[in-house]
């Protein structure tokens, strides 16, 4: 007897473990989708961040150069618009411009660490689910009078689909991680340049 099903059917049929994953996917495409925006708005390239402010910077016009970083507003802006607030108010700009920075990388890593477990997890979920279909399949291969292997070849591709899933979203977003660890990574190396830069301009 041939068995013929759907991708449709097998995913529908698929049980809690499906309605998990795909639960688990939406949740990846929002974080993905919530960080991109995120970082679109406030990573910036250094040399145009710079190049906004040195003129200002160059002559010692640090009110402009206030006004131009808050306005601007970037992951950068707001590490220079430290420094510069700190050394109107006589305080230490490096520290300033340091503690900034890791508030403001505080602030971009979030959601990131959902985004791993989500990755780590959805493997072990997806292979769970294989395990369940698998033994659907050989219960009701034992309580049928006939058929062979048609009475389980679709509990076994539902089965096998979970591990299916299962990968598919761990992929997204394993790869969406480290796509945004290493922008992050890069935006740390450039706070770094550009707090040492301010630095040599406010004491010159």
């Amino acid at each position: 007897m041939t068995q013929n099903f759907s991708l449709l059917e097998v995913t529908l049929k698929g049980g809690w473990v499906i309605g998990l994953l795909a639960l688990m996917s939406l949740l990846v495409l929002a974080i993905v989708l919530n960080r991109r925006s995120y970082y679109k708005k406030n990573l910036k390239r250094r040399e145009d961040v710079m190049d906004a402010l040195r003129a200002y910077l160059g002559k010692r016009n640090f009110s402009e150069a206030l006004e131009t970083a808050e306005r601007n507003g970037s992951f950068l802006d707001k590490i220079v618009h430290a420094g510069l607030a700190a050394k109107t108010e006589k305080n230490d700009p490096a520290q300033a411009m340091e503690r900034e920075a890791k508030a403001q990388l505080i602030m971009l890593e979030q959601r990131l660490p959902l985004l791993a477990t989500l990755g780590s997890m959805a493997p072990f979920v997806g292979l769970f689910g294989t395990v369940l279909g698998i033994i659907r399949a050989f219960q009701d291969l034992a309580g049928a009078n006939s058929g062979g292997a048609a009475v389980v070849s679709q509990g076994i591709a539902e089965a096998l689909f979970s591990t299916a899933a299962g990968l598919f979203v761990a992929i997204t977003a394993v790869f969406f991680f480290n796509l945004f660890q290493a922008r992050l990574n890069v935006a740390a190396q450039e706070a770094e340049i550009v707090i040492s830069e301010i630095n040599e301009r406010l004491e010159s």
